[in-house]
C-alpha cells in the first residue's frame, strides 16, 4: 500500500471514529436536555397550577374585600347615623341638665317662698292676735266713747281702724287735741307701745265745708289742715305716749275720701274725722 493511500485510509478512519464518538456525545447531551426539558415541563406545570390555585384565591380574596368594604360602608353608615344620635342625645342632656338646673332653682325659689308665707302667715297669726288683744284694751278702755259713736273700731284683715269722728279729738277749727283727745289718744299709745312689730299709721279728714277765715290765715285749703291734725296726733303720740318715731307716719286726704255724703250734716259729720291704723311693720 502506497504512503498516500494509507493516509487517506487513516483519515476516513479518524473522521469515521470522531464521527461516532461525536454522535454518541449528541445522544448523551440530546438525552439530558430531555431530561432537564421535562423537569422544566413540571416545573412549569407546577407553576401554572399555583397560579390558577393563586388565582382562585386571588378571586376569593377580591370577594372578601368587596363584602369587606361593603360592610365597613354598612359600618361606617352605621357610625355617621350613631355619632348623629349621640349628638342629638348631647343635645338633650344639657337641655335636660339646664332644665334640672332651672327646677332645682325653681324648687329652691319655691322653698324660699314658702318660708316666706310661712314667716308671713306666723307673723299675720302674731298679727292678729296682737291686734286682737290691742282692740279688746282698746274697746274696754275707751267703751263710753265706742257707745256714743264718737270712736268706732274697724277690724280689717291684718289692720285695726281706729276712727276718731268729728271733735272728739279736735275742737272745732283747732289743730291742738283737746284734753279729752290727748287722754285717749294715750290710751291708745299705752295699747301698742310693747308690741313691737306694730306700727301706727294716722290719716286726717275734712267735709268740704271752706275753711273759716281764720282758719285761711293759717291753712290754704282742706289738704294743709287734714295733714296738720294728723301730724299733731302723730307727734303727741311719739313725745307724750312714747312711740318710736320710725314706727309712725301721717296722711292728709282733705275731702276726697268721704265715709258718707257730704250733702247731710250728719254725712259731714261722719267725714270730719282722725283714723288711726295699727298695722304689722314691714
Amino acid at each position: 500500500m502506497s504512503k498516500k493511500r494509507f493516509i487517506a485510509v487513516l483519515s476516513l478512519a479518524w473522521l469515521l471514529l470522531t464521527a461516532c464518538v461525536s454522535h454518541q456525545q449528541m445522544q448523551d447531551q440530546n438525552a439530558v436536555l430531555n431530561k432537564e426539558l421535562k423537569l422544566v415541563r413540571l416545573e412549569l406545570y407546577e407553576a401554572e397550577e399555583k397560579i390558577k390555585s393563586l388565582d382562585a384565591e386571588l378571586i376569593k380574596l377580591q370577594q372578601t374585600n368587596t363584602v369587606r368594604n361593603e360592610e365597613i360602608a354598612d359600618l361606617q353608615s352605621k357610625n355617621t347615623y350613631l355619632k348623629n344620635i349621640n349628638l342629638k342625645l348631647s343635645k338633650n342632656i344639657e337641655q335636660l341638665s339646664q332644665n334640672i338646673e332651672q327646677l332645682s332653682q325653681n324648687v329652691e325659689q319655691l322653698n324660699n317662698d314658702l318660708q316666706k308665707k310661712k314667716s308671713i302667715i306666723k307673723l299675720q297669726n302674731k298679727v292678729i292676735r296682737l291686734l286682737d288683744d290691742t282692740k279688746n284694751t282698746i274697746a274696754t278702755s275707751l267703751k263710753e266713747e265706742i257707745e256714743a259713736e264718737e270712736i268706732e273700731l274697724v277690724e280689717l284683715e291684718d289692720t285695726l281702724k281706729v276712727v276718731f269722728i268729728d271733735k272728739i279729738l279736735f275742737d272745732s277749727g283747732s289743730v291742738e287735741i283737746n284734753q279729752k283727745g290727748q287722754k285717749i289718744l294715750l290710751v291708745v299709745a299705752d295699747s301698742i307701745r310693747a308690741n313691737k312689730d306694730q306700727n301706727l299709721l294716722v290719716e286726717g279728714h275734712t267735709d268740704n265745708t271752706p275753711l273759716s277765715p281764720a282758719l285761711k290765715e293759717r291753712f290754704p285749703s282742706n289738704w294743709e289742715l287734714s295733714a296738720a291734725r294728723a301730724a299733731a296726733v302723730v307727734r303727741f303720740i311719739q313725745k307724750v305716749g312714747q312711740l318710736q318715731p320710725e314706727r309712725l307716719s301721717a296722711r292728709g286726704y282733705s275731702y276726697y275720701r268721704p265715709v258718707a255724703s257730704n250733702k247731710t250734716k250728719e254725712g259731714r259729720h261722719q267725714n270730719r274725722r282722725i283714723e288711726i291704723i295699727l298695722g304689722p311693720s314691714m
